[in-house]
C-alpha cells in the first residue's frame, strides 16, 4: 500500500513530518534516486528506496539533544507571573530548544530538550511505549496495600491507570515505573490511595536516564 512520502520518514524515526516536507521544498528527498519535491509523492514502503541529500543528512547530524534535571519550583514552559520556566535557566544557545512531555512545577528530575523533530515525535505522537522511572517520597508511610493498589491501576478521576512495577524502597519511599503520562499521574495516583506526594523525581524516559546530574545540570545526547 503507498503512503505520502513524509509520513513514511516519520513512522521510520528518520524525518518529522513537518521536517519532511521541507527538505522535500528544498530538494533533499530522494526517490529510487531521483530528487522529488512534490508533498503530495507517494511511495510504496516494499518496493521504493527513500535516500537524503548529503545536506539533509548534514543538517540532521547537528540536531541537539539535551537531558536536563529541572529543579522544583521551575515550570517545564508556558510560566505564568512571577515564575521561571526552563528556558530561563539555560544558557543562550540552547533557549531554542523544545521540551519533550512535562513535569509539574512541583516536581523535579529528567526533561528531554530537543530540536530534532523525529525525537519529538517518537516520544509524543508515534503511539511507541515508553517507560518512565520515578523516584517517590511520600508524606506518610506507604503500606503494603497501597502498594498493591497502585501497582494494579487506581481511579485517578474518571481514568483507571494501567498496572505498573512499583519497588518499595523505604517507609515513606517507592520507585514506579510507568507506561503512560496522564496530567499530574502519580500525585493524583498517591491521592487515590490515601496518601500524598512529598517529594517526586523523574529519573528515566524511556532510554534516557538521569544518572550524576544535579538540580540545573544538563548533558548533550
Amino acid at each position: 500500500m503507498k503512503i505520502r512520502i513524509q509520513k513514511y520518514l516519520s513512522q521510520k524515526g528518520i524525518l518529522s513530518r513537518r521536517k519532511a516536507e521541507e527538505y522535500l521544498k528544498k530538494g533533499w528527498l530522494y526517490l529510487n534516486g531521483n530528487s522529488v519535491t512534490q508533498l503530495g509523492t507517494m511511495i510504496d514502503p516494499e518496493t521504493d528506496v527513500v535516500t537524503l541529500s548529503d545536506e539533509a543528512q548534514h543538517e540532521r547530524q547537528s540536531f541537539t539533544t539535551l537531558i536536563f534535571y529541572k529543579p522544583k519550583g521551575i515550570v517545564t514552559n508556558c510560566k505564568q507571573d512571577n515564575e521561571q520556566e526552563i528556558n530561563d535557566i539555560l544558557p543562550e544557545e540552547y533557549r531554542h530548544l523544545n521540551a519533550v512531555g512535562r513535569l509539574d512545577k512541583d516536581s523535579e528530575g529528567l526533561i528531554l530538550l530537543t530540536d530534532d523533530g523525529t525525537i519529538a515525535n517518537r516520544f509524543l505522537n508515534s503511539g511507541e511505549i515508553h517507560t518512565r522511572l520515578y523516584d517517590v517520597w511520600t508524606a506518610y508511610p506507604i503500606t503494603n496495600d497501597q502498594v498493591e493498589a497502585l501497582s494494579s491501576g487506581v481511579d485517578i478521576g474518571g481514568y483507571y491507570t494501567r498496572p505498573c512495577d512499583i519497588v518499595h524502597t523505604a517507609s515513606r519511599r517507592i520507585e514506579i515505573s510507568l507506561t503512560e503520562g496522564k496530567n499530574r499521574q502519580i500525585r493524583r495516583m498517591i491521592r487515590a490511595v490515601g496518601n500524598r506526594i512529598h517529594r517526586l523525581k523523574r529519573v528515566t524516559f524511556g532510554p534516557y536516564q538521569l544518572g550524576d546530574l544535579l538540580p540545573g545540570e544538563y548533558k548533550c545526547v
